[in-house]
């Protein structure tokens, strides 16, 4: 079962986690979820889907911030595995298709996952 919430629910996460979900999505960095912490806190318990920015970083960043900002995100949950790279909602129309692509193409060179 996984979990859909937007905004920041890290004040009621544990309740959340409690309830026996499998995972938790999009987990918007805008909003303050913090995918390091996240990872730190829930990442034995559940999986972690999303926290590539869909507001300013698909839709408005260069490029190359978008790669670093993908493999940061990616580096940060990873390890230990129960981490599905994903937008921080959707990839919805003003998403620039050049940012998807530059997002895509780095969860393809930088996949696998690391030793735990």
């Amino acid at each position: 079962m996984i979990k859909h919430t937007d905004g920041n629910i890290m004040p009621i996460l544990d309740l959340i986690v409690d309830t026996g979900i499998d995972g938790l999505n999009p987990l918007e960095p805008a909003a303050g979820m913090d995918i390091g912490l996240l990872k730190q806190r829930y990442g034995k318990r559940i999986a972690l889907i999303g926290n590539i920015d869909c507001g300013y970083l698909l839709s408005q960043a260069p490029v190359d911030e978008v790669r670093t900002v993908t493999r940061e995100t990616m580096r940060l949950a990873m390890p230990g595995g129960g981490f599905c790279l994903s937008s921080s909602n959707s990839i919805h129309s003003s998403v620039r298709p050049e940012n998807f692509l530059a997002m895509i193409e780095t969860w393809r060179a930088c996949r696998e996952y690391p030793e735990a």
